[in-house]
Order: C-alpha cells, then structure tokens, then sequence
C-alpha cells in the first residue's frame, strides 16, 4: 500500500514537471500583443494566413495569431463563429451576407485568381471535357460544389446543373463514382488536388471559366480596429511591394502549369457579387488576352 502510494506521488510529481515546462516554453505576451484567432488549419488556407501574417508584421505591433491543431470546424460552423465573436476572423469569397454580418476588408487576397476555374474531372474522360469551348458545351455536364460555397448560386444563374455537399474531402468521390462530371478549382487548388487523386482524376486541357470572386479578410463585428490594423498592412505591403511578391512565390509554379494563354476562357456572371466590390485587376497574373472578354460581362476600362 505504501509502495502504490509512492507510485502515485512520483507520477503526480512527473506531470507537474511536464506542466511546469509546458508553461516556461510558452511565449510571453505583452497586454498590448494583439490576438487573432481562427478556425482555418488546413492546407489550402495556408495562403491567407502567411498573408495576414505579413500584413500584421508592417505595423511595429505585437501580434499572434492563432489556430486549431487541426482543422476542427467547416466553414458554416467557422462563419457563425466569427460572426458571434468567439473566432476574429477568416477568409472566404464575398456576398452581401458576410459583408453584412462581419467586417470585410475589401482587398482581394488573391488578385482574383480564385475565379479563375479549371476542370478536374475523371481521368478516362480528360480528353471529352477538353473539348469544351462554350457555356452551352459546358451546360451538357454536371458540377460538383461545396454546399455552404459562396460561389454557388454562380452555376445555377448561369444554368449550369450542380450537386453540392458540405465536406471538402467527399466531393473528389462524386467524380469516380459518376454522380458528377467536373469540379471546378482555382488555379492555385488545382494542382495539389490532382496530384493528391491522380490515380482517379485529370485536369482538363483548353477551357477555363472564369467569374468574379474576390476573396477578403472578414474580421467579427466587434473587433473594428483590429480590421483597420489589417487593411493598413495589406495597403503597405502592397505600395512596397512585398504583397505582389508573395502572391507570386505562392502561385508562379501553378500559374505556369496552367498554361492559360493556350484555353478558351467562359466568362460566368455572378449575381451574387456586391454591387460596390473593387474593379477587376487580375494583371499580376491574367494574360492580356482575356481582359476584353472579362470587359464584356463585368465593364471596367
């Protein structure tokens, strides 16, 4: 009995060792350090985080931002948090709604690269859907979607048949299975996707869509400043630079394996897009050939 005691006092001891350690290895804060909070872990949302990251560090301030271990949320759950007050921020495509509810940073985190779209589809018809030159063409097939997507009243205003569902990971299985035809990416998803199923799945040569689809920073209502502090570094980084230059390291490799000059751009509209959302600029990366169909649907000079 005294022996198990011993037992019991030595590992009580042991963990309050570990504890003691836990705490010393964690970073002092200073009350003026700023928190940023948020929900999106995975891997393709690593873009906007080492972005707000750059835009926090232009301002001499002390920040941390925060995230899960894991990717413990979708991004309905994700919103509402954000929109409640117990997250701060995330990044998704604008609509009226999130504009409404959250405060939206109205830079397009991706110089609209998002609304770039190519076609993952079924290896053994790669060839079938790269024959695809017009929206009549394209209105033959079927897209998959994510459910809560800001981007999906797109497909139906422009007459396109789409199935929707809310996990990310289970929309690649609707394409083997086929329940679907295609699942439209943005040029910088695609290519880590098709990779991740090329047992599976192809990316279609010669056709692209193409529709507005700003990307922003929301930030939760009650955190004003903290919204403020984060479009005053992302307008720094852009006058010095340094947030074209991120954007380029991030995307140059997938831009270049898109071959965009060699596809026939489909221009969408998109009728949930804000009535005072910023002027297209996708000259960091768009070829100019295309300037003139995007023009045609969405004006601009």
């Amino acid at each position: 009995m005294v022996k198990s005691s011993g037992n019991i006092t030595l590992f009580s001891l042991k963990r309050l060792i570990v504890c003691i350690c836990a705490l010393l290895a964690m970073p002092v804060l200073s009350a003026d350090t700023i928190i940023i909070e948020h929900y999106q872990k995975h891997e393709r949302y690593q873009y906007g985080v080492q972005l707000l990251d750059l835009a926090m560090s232009k301002l001499g301030v002390e920040y941390d931002i925060r995230a899960p271990d894991s990717q413990n949320m979708n991004e309905a759950r994700g919103e509402l948090s954000v929109i409640s007050g117990h997250l701060d921020i995330q990044w998704m495509s604008t609509t009226a709604g999130r504009e409404e509810n959250m405060i939206p940073i109205k830079i397009p985190i991706y110089r609209w690269i998002l609304g770039a779209r190519l076609l993952l589809v079924q290896k053994e018809r790669q060839a079938e859907m790269s024959q695809i030159r017009t929206l009549e063409d394209l209105r033959k097939y079927k897209a998959v979607h994510g459910k809560h997507w800001g981007d999906l009243p797109v497909y139906a205003a422009n007459g396109l048949p789409v199935t929707s569902l809310v996990k990310y990971e289970s929309l690649f299985k609707l394409l083997p299975l086929g329940r679907a035809d295609y699942f439209h990416r943005g040029v910088n998803e695609i290519w880590g996707e098709a990779e991740r199923y090329k047992n599976d799945l192809a990316v279609a040569d010669k056709v692209m869509l193409f529709y507005p689809h700003p990307v922003y920073y929301f930030v939760t209502p009650g955190r004003a400043e903290l919204a403020k502090k984060i479009e005053e570094g992302l307008r720094m980084a852009e006058e010095d630079g340094s947030f074209k230059h991120h954007f380029l390291n991030y995307h140059r490799d997938f831009i270049e394996m898109a071959k965009l000059d060699s596809r026939t751009m489909i221009v969408l509209n998109n009728p949930v897009l804000p009535r005072n959302s910023p002027d297209i600029d996708a000259s960091w990366w768009l070829p100019e050939k295309f300037e003139r169909n995007i023009r045609q649907t969405y004006g601009g000079d």
